[in-house]
């Protein structure tokens, strides 16, 4: 299957990163976001999203080769920090300049991130967070360029979002597919569902494909969204509240290391919180 054969060349790749490397691409954006800070430099959204991938590299490079420790973890928290400040503020960018080819064109390829970084928000129970997420899902849902995209992972997001704060959701007719059936058959035993939740693993790794053969860009191209099946770790915790069993599947996305890490958390960093401070407190 070509996309387990795309996984397994990701993941070949995290395993023999050179950390030198990452360590040079993580100090290029910092410096370029700290020149922002001292105004001597125009801050672009892609320095704090381009901050987010070394994170996430340099933690994949030690989870892969079996070295979870405490650093690796907070890389790999602070490269989803990252990757939602950089998003908010580009979304900023949208907001202000819509009609804009390029920010259209971006949107384009980054609106799933907000669905991932928004299971994400779940998983940390941060309920302020999540409530932020799920409006910018919303608001990327809402256009008309995107209305022929393939957005059942978009909508199950909030699906997801509104059943854990236990709200209505009255969007569920726009899911369809294998996470329309997850919903449809949300009371049954793991027995029953792990066929779909292999699926589902199926679709997360077809998103990791990139090539000019795709009508729509791939969901999760960019780490640290690459080896983490947020969906599936959520879907896990919302059977709990239900107090339903918990789908444990064979499968090569779940046989990571990085698959394994089910808890998130969200740390301090003097450098975020200067950019919060400078760019989104102040507006």
């Amino acid at each position: 299957m070509k996309a387990i054969r795309e996984l397994n060349k990701l993941l070949k790749c995290y395993k023999t990163y050179s950390i030198e490397s990452l360590i040079h691409s993580l100090k290029f954006y910092q410096k370029h976001i700290l020149d922002t800070l001292e105004g001597k430099d125009i801050l672009f959204p892609y320095h704090i999203v381009g901050m987010s991938i070394p994170y996430a590299q340099l933690a994949f490079l030690k989870i892969e080769n079996n070295n979870v420790d405490i650093d690796a973890l907070n890389n790999l928290n602070l490269a989803l920090m990252y990757a939602e400040a950089g998003r908010e503020l580009q979304l900023k960018d949208f907001k202000r300049k819509p009609l804009d080819k390029m920010n259209v064109h971006d949107l384009k390829k980054y609106f799933s991130e907000f669905s991932a970084l928004l299971f994400w928000a779940i998983l940390l129970n941060n309920k302020n967070l999540a409530k932020k997420l799920a409006h910018q899902v919303e608001f990327c849902l809402q256009q008309q360029f995107l209305s022929d995209f393939p957005l059942s992972y978009d909508y199950f997001s909030l699906w997801a979002y509104y059943k854990w704060i236990n709200e209505e959701f009255t969007l569920e007719s726009k899911i369809d597919g294998k996470f329309k059936a997850l919903i449809n058959n949300w009371l049954c035993d793991s027995v029953f569902l792990e066929p779909l939740f292999i699926d589902i693993a199926n679709l997360h790794c077809e998103e990791l494909i990139d090539n000019d053969l795709r009508k729509y860009p791939p969901k999760f191209i960019r780490p640290p969204f690459t080896l983490l099946p947020l969906e599936i770790h959520v879907i896990n915790k919302l059977r709990a509240l239900d107090k339903l069993d918990e789908i444990s599947f064979n499968h090569p996305l779940m046989n990571t290391h990085s698959a394994k890490i089910k808890e998130f958390e969200v740390i301090a960093d003097d450098l975020i919180e200067a950019i919060q401070i400078n760019f989104f407190i102040v507006e």
